[in-house]
C-alpha cells in the first residue's frame, strides 16, 4: 500500500533542493530534436523499421508512453484513431476492444475477443484484467486490420503488442513518486543488476491509487476508488554466443468498488406502456368485481407488481435522473470492493541457427476476479455479482530467416489450452433472476508460415504470401436456474472448428522516400458457447465468424526526415457475425448468440508527424470508419419479423465515424544544464453506440467528446548526486463531462461518466 504521508514528505523535502542543479558539461549545446526518430517494430515477427512495415499501425516507445500517461491498455485508445477501447459495464478491469468497427462488446470465458492482445509475444486469451498496470512497459504496437496469418484466430479487428523492457546488464535504480488530485498517488521502482556470468536481472514495482470521483453517501468506499499494484521480475541469460534465454514473472492486483451508474433519463415509452398496462389490469379487475366475481390471484399479483413499478420505482428513478455528472451516489446493496488478480510466467529461448533464428515461447497465466455491481442508482432494481477463474497455457515454436538475400520467411507451430469457471448471480428488484455457473475448456493448435520475395533485379519490390491453419476444440458445461427442463439444471456440449486464413501483400519502395503496398488478408474468430443463453439456445454452439479485408497503403518520409505521412484505405467484408439477440423481453438478462449478421466496413487512416522547428514535434492522426450491417436475421420466433432481415434497426457498436488526435511536443532551449519540455494532446471521438440493436438509435448512445491532456517536465537536475526530474501533468484539463457507458434498463437509462479534471506532480530519481 502506498503511504500518502511518506510520499508527501518525500516531495516536500525534495522541492527546496531542486534548484541546486549541477550544471556540469556543456550548457550551451542544443541537443534538441531536428529529425524524426526511426522506430523499430516486430509486427511481422522480425525487426523492421515502422516506415518499412506494410501494415497500418501505430507504435509508441517508452518516452512517448510516459508523456501520454499510458500505464495500461485502456490508455492506448486516446492515441490511435479507428481504435476504441472501453471498460466492460460489469467490470472496469475487463476491456471492450474494437478496431475499424470490429470487436466484441461482451466479456465471457467462452466467447473470444476479436482483437488479439499480446504481452511479450504471449496471447492473452481473456479481456479480464487488461486494465491492470503493466510494470516496465517499453513499447506498444497497434496493428489495425485482420492479422490472421501471423497472429492467428481472434484477430479479425487487429492486434496489440505490449512489449516490456529487457534487462540491459548495467546497474541502475529509478524511483518515481507522484501525488495528484482526489488522493491520486503513484509509485514506481526499478532495480537493475549488472551482468554476471551472462545473467542480468531487472525488478519493476508499480503502485497507483486514487479516491474515485463519486462520493458514496452511505457506508463503505467511494465509487471508482482504486488501488492497483503490480510487479515484474525479468531475467536475461546469454550462456553462449547465439543463444539467449528470457524469463519473466508478472503479477498485478486491482482493488476497489466499481463506477457509479447514475439514472440519466426516464424511458418515457416504457413508462407510458407500464401505465397503460396498469389501467388495463384495473379495468379487468373492476369488471370482475362489478359482476360479483373475485379477481384471480394471478391478476391481483400482476396488478400489485405493476403498481409498485408505476407508483414507487418510476417516481424514484425520475427523482434521481440527471444527464449531468453527479458528485454523490448510493447503492441499494452495500458498496464492496471488486478484486482482480492476474499473474503469469513466460520463458523465451532463442537460437541463431544456419536456417535463421529459432525461438521457443512457453507461457502460463492465470486470473481471478470478483465483481459486484448495482445499476439501480440506489433504487432496488438490478444487481450483479460475478466471480471468474481462468488459466491458460501456450507453446509456440517459430523460425525466422532469409535465403540468398531474396527470400525472407517466417514459420511456426502454436498450441494453446485454457480452462475457466464463471459464476454469476443477477438480482432484479431484490429477487434472484439468474444464478448460473459455466465450466469451460478450450484447446487450439495452428501451423503458419509467410514467405516474402524480393527479386535481385528489382529489390524495391516485395511480394509476401502467407497462410495459417487453425483447429479449435471447445467444451462447456452450464448450470442455470433457468434450465428448468434440463436434468439438474445443467447442459453440456462441445464444438470443433477449423479454418485456413491466407494473406497476400505486395509492396514497392519507390525512389524519393516513399513506399506503397496493397494487401488482401483474412481472419476468423472461433465459435463458442453463450454464457447468457436461454434454455433452448445454449446448444448447439454458435459457429466462427470470418473476415476478408482489402487494403492500400502509402508511407513516406520527406524534408530530410523531418516529416512523415502515412495513409491507409481499407474495405472489409464480415460474414457469419456472432450477433446477440433477446428472445424474451421479460428476461432481458438472457441473450442468445446466432451467426446472423453480415456487414461491410470501409474507411481510412492518416498519420502525420513533423519536426517543423528544432525541439518541436507535431503529430496529427485521423481515422474514418463507415461500418454498416448489410444483413441481420431475426431469430426471435415471437417477433413479427421472424427470419427476416432487420439490419435497418442495427448499428455497428463502438464504431465512431470520425476519430482524431493532435499532439504538440516542445523541448525548450536548454538553460544552465536544465531541460524544460512541454506536451499537449487533444483527442476527439465521434458518436458511438454500446450495442448493435438500436431501434430508436438512442439506446446505449455515447455522444461525441474531446479531451485535452498536458504535461510539463523539467530534467537535468541533480539531487544528492542523483539524476532528478519533475513533471507536472493534467488529464481532461477542461473538465469535460463525457459518458463511458449508457445502458437501457427498461424504465430508465443508466450510465457513468469518465474521470473529471485530474492534475498531479511526479518526482523521478535515477542512479
Amino acid at each position: 500500500m502506498i503511504k500518502r504521508s511518506a510520499l508527501g514528505l518525500a516531495l516536500a523535502l525534495s522541492l527546496p533542493v531542486l534548484a541546486q542543479d549541477d550544471a556540469n558539461g556543456d550548457e550551451t549545446q542544443d541537443k534538441r530534436a531536428t529529425q524524426l526518430e526511426e522506430i523499430v517494430v516486430t509486427a511481422q515477427k522480425k525487426k523492421q523499421l515502422l516506415q518499412e512495415t506494410p501494415i497500418s499501425m501505430a507504435a509508441f516507445g517508452a518516452p512517448a508512453l510516459e508523456k501520454m500517461g499510458v500505464s495500461d491498455l485502456e490508455d492506448i485508445t486516446a492515441q490511435v484513431p479507428n481504435v476504441d477501447i472501453t471498460p466492460f459495464p460489469n467490470s472496469r478491469s475487463s476491456l471492450i476492444i474494437f478496431m475499424r468497427g470490429v470487436g466484441n462488446n461482451d466479456s465471457q470465458t467462452t466467447q473470444d475477443p476479436a482483437v488479439g492482445v499480446y504481452l511479450d509475444g504471449v496471447y492473452l486469451g481473456r479481456t479480464v484484467g487488461l486494465t491492470t498496470d503493466v510494470a516496465d512497459l517499453d513499447r506498444v504496437e497497434v496493428l489495425r486490420g485482420p492479422q490472421g496469418t501471423l497472429y492467428g484466430r481472434n484477430t479479425t479487428g487487429g492486434a496489440i503488442n505490449l512489449l516490456t523492457a529487457k534487462p540491459q546488464g548495467e546497474f541502475g535504480l529509478k524511483q518515481v513518486l507522484g501525488l495528484g488530485t482526489r488522493g491520486h498517488m503513484n509509485l514506481k521502482t526499478q532495480v537493475e543488476t549488472p551482468l554476471w556470468n551472462g545473467l542480468a536481472a531487472k525488478l519493476s514495482l508499480v503502485g497507483d491509487a486514487n479516491d474515485g470521483w463519486v462520493n458514496n453517501i452511505n457506508a463503505g468506499p467511494d465509487f471508482g476508488e482504486l488501488d492497483k499494484r503490480g510487479g515484474r521480475l525479468a531475467l536475461l541469460w546469454n550462456p553462449s554466443p547465439g543463444l539467449s534465454v528470457d524469463y519473466a514473472f508478472d503479477t498485478s492486483r486491482s482493488t476497489g468498488p466499481q463506477q457509479f451508474y447514475q439514472v440519466l433519463r426516464i424511458n418515457e415509452d416504457n413508462a407510458n406502456t407500464s401505465m397503460a398496462t396498469q389501467t388495463a389490469l384495473e379495468n379487468e379487475r373492476d369488471a370482475i368485481l362489478a359482476g360479483g366475481g373475485t379477481p384471480p390471484d394471478q391478476l391481483a399479483m400482476s396488478l400489485a407488481g405493476i403498481v409498485i413499478v408505476n407508483e414507487t420505482l418510476i417516481p424514484e428513478f425520475r427523482a434521481r435522473a440527471s444527464e449531468s455528472r453527479l458528485d454523490n451516489g448510493e447503492w441499494d446493496v452495500p458498496v464492496r470492493d471488486s478484486i482482480t488478480d492476474v499473474s503469469g510466467h513466460h520463458l523465451i529461448a532463442s537460437w541463431n541457427t544456419p536456417l535463421g533464428e529459432f525461438k521457443s515461447t512457453s507461457a502460463y497465466r492465470d486470473l481471478f476476479e470478483f465483481v459486484i455491481m448495482d445499476y439501480g442508482s440506489g433504487v432496488q432494481w438490478f444487481d450483479v455479482e460475478i466471480d471468474i477463474e481462468h488459466q491458460q497455457l501456450s507453446q509456440e515454436f517459430q523460425l525466422v530467416g532469409e535465403y540468398n538475400q531474396a527470400w525472407d520467411y517466417v514459420a511456426g507451430l502454436y498450441y494453446y489450452t485454457e480452462e475457466g469457471r464463471e459464476h454469476e448471480i443477477d438480482r432484479i428488484a431484490g429477487d434472484v433472476a439468474e444464478d448460473r455457473t459455466i465450466w469451460s475448456d478450450n484447446n487450439a493448435w495452428a501451423a503458419y508460415g509467410q514467405l516474402s520475395w524480393s527479386p535481385h533485379s528489382l529489390t524495391a519490390l516485395e511480394i509476401s504470401l502467407g497462410g495459417r491453419y487453425t483447429v479449435d476444440q471447445r467444451k462447456a458445461r452450464k448450470y442455470s436456474i433457468n434450465f428448468t427442463d434440463s436434468p439438474d439444471n445443467t447442459q453440456s456440449g462441445e464444438g470443433k472448428w477449423s479454418n485456413f486464413t491466407p494473406s497476400l501483400s505486395v509492396s514497392y519502395d519507390w525512389d524519393g522516400g516513399f513506399s506503397t503496398y496493397g494487401k488482401v488478408v483474412t481472419g476468423y474468430k472461433s465459435g463458442g458457447f453463450n454464457v447468457r443463453s436461454t434454455e433452448d439456445n445454449f446448444l448447439p454452439p454458435y459457429d466462427e465468424e470470418n473476415m476478408i479485408s482489402y487494403e492500400l497503403g502509402y508511407k513516406s518520409t520527406w524534408w530530410d526526415n523531418r516529416l512523415q505521412l502515412n495513409l491507409a484505405a481499407f474495405y472489409s467484408e464480415y460474414t457469419d457475425m456472432q450477433i446477440q439477440q433477446i428472445l424474451d423481453n421479460s428476461k432481458i438478462y438472457l441473450t442468445d448468440v446466432f451467426n446472423a449478421g453480415e456487414s461491410e466496413i470501409k474507411g481510412f487512416e492518416l498519420d502525420l508527424v513533423a519536426v517543423p522547428l528544432p525541439g518541436l514535434t507535431t503529430s496529427l492522426a485521423y481515422g474514418f470508419t463507415d461500418a454498416q450491417f448489410t444483413e441481420v436475421i431475426d431469430n426471435n420466433p415471437n417477433s413479427q419479423t421472424y427470419q427476416e432481415d432487420i439490419s435497418a434497426i442495427y448499428t455497428m457498436p463502438y464504431a465512431p465515424e470520425h476519430t482524431w488526435t493532435v499532439n504538440l511536443d516542445y523541448e525548450f532551449p536548454p538553460l544552465a544544464g536544465l531541460q524544460l519540455q512541454g506536451w499537449l494532446g487533444y483527442r476527439w471521438r465521434d458518436v458511438r453506440f454500446g450495442t448493435a440493436s438500436n431501434p430508436d438509435m438512442e439506446g446505449f448512445k455515447l455522444d461525441r467528446y474531446g479531451l485535452l491532456d498536458t504535461r510539463l517536465s523539467l530534467s537535468g537536475m541533480r539531487l544528492f548526486g542523483l539524476d532528478t526530474s519533475l513533471a507536472l501533468w493534467g488529464r481532461n484539463v477542461t473538465d469535460e463531462e463525457y459518458l463511458v457507458h449508457d445502458i437501457s434498463m427498461s424504465f430508465f437509462h443508466s450510465g457513468y461518466f469518465g474521470e473529471p479534471r485530474t492534475v498531479g506532480l511526479d518526482l523521478s530519481l535515477a542512479w
